[in-house]
């Protein structure tokens, strides 16, 4: 999966899954947590996923 993270280094699947439970809009939080299930929760998160979701690994720098 290194190829589809690239530019994300550091954000792994576990945590957005995490951040996912409270995201303002429950439909999208739904597909992405769907998706997300096609990954092992310690892999990185694909970067087009976090692009989709105007995210950056700097929002998870707190998690």
């Amino acid at each position: 999966m290194s190829e589809l993270a690239k530019n994300n280094n550091s954000v792994k699947v576990k945590q957005l899954k995490e951040y996912l439970k409270d995201y303002h809009n429950k439909v999208i939080a739904e597909i992405y947590l769907e998706v997300l299930e096609n990954f092992e929760d310690e892999e990185l998160v694909p970067d087009l996923i976090l692009e989709n979701l105007s995210l950056s690994p700097e929002d998870f720098k707190d998690m």
